[in-house]
């Protein structure tokens, strides 16, 4: 009774504090400004959907964005699934996650992720990919696994938000070109060997995928933990 009542008390100072929160600092959408939403209808409506998937190395058209057969040797990946295009208001709403942030966009953004992720096994194992210590220190949470955290709830797969880990920090991705990219994230990753991935498919979430270097490398650990298929699943394609 006392746990009950305490729970009640909480979430009664946590309405209150949002209430006033809400007063001083109004819901707005970051995209077009309309008010009691960060992430309005309307913007969500010109989100660029991928029609078609890719394979991630020679862009060809796959199923699903499976590895094509002429890739196939050069990843550890069974494929790539991505929901949508980098573009306009999708950027700028991942903008405002990442580099503003406003967390709770990760509402939003699980909002229309989530249910390209129900085509794949519930039984599968859901990751993210991990933030350096760096970027982890400066944002103060890591994008990916505050989003993948509720695909996991939508879903009911089992979410192992620490499978993987940066080893060392090294230069960021975005300062580089695509063969630096593989060179730069070689053995920057460990899995965690106390999790069994024996005869299990997992799936890598990640808000962004450009060359595809990082869910390589990630893909390339889980694979020796005995893990059968490893997919990448990414909100957005970037150019």
């Amino acid at each position: 009774m006392q746990g009950q009542f305490y729970t009640k008390i909480m979430d009664l100072k946590q309405n209150i504090k949002d209430f006033f929160l809400d007063i001083l600092f109004p819901k707005k959408c970051v995209v077009c400004g309309k008010l009691d939403t960060l992430f309005c209808e309307k913007c969500r409506s010109k989100i660029v959907f991928l029609k078609t998937q890719n394979c991630p190395y020679c862009l060809k058209i796959t199923t699903r964005g499976r590895v094509c057969p002429s890739c196939k040797g050069k990843s550890a990946l069974t494929g790539v699934y991505v929901v949508a295009h980098f573009e306009e208001p999708l950027k700028e709403v991942i903008h405002q996650y990442k580099y503003e942030f406003i967390k709770a966009l990760k509402d939003d953004l699980s909002d229309i992720t989530w249910p390209y992720l129900e085509d794949f096994p519930k039984n599968a194992v859901l990751t993210c990919v991990p933030s350096s210590s760096k970027r982890l220190a400066w944002r103060g949470y890591n994008q990916a696994e505050e989003i993948a955290r509720i695909l996991a709830q939508n879903t009911g797969m089992r979410f192992y938000p620490n499978l993987i880990k940066r080893t060392e920090y090294k230069i960021p991705q975005t300062q580089l070109r695509r063969k630096e990219r593989f060179e730069n994230v070689k053995n920057a990753f460990k899995v965690n060997k106390k999790i069994d991935l024996s005869g299990k498919q997992v799936v890598i979430f990640d808000d962004l995928v450009t060359s595809g270097a990082t869910l390589d490398a990630c893909a390339r650990e889980i694979r020796k933990m005995g893990a059968t298929r490893v997919w990448g699943f990414v909100l957005a394609r970037n150019k």
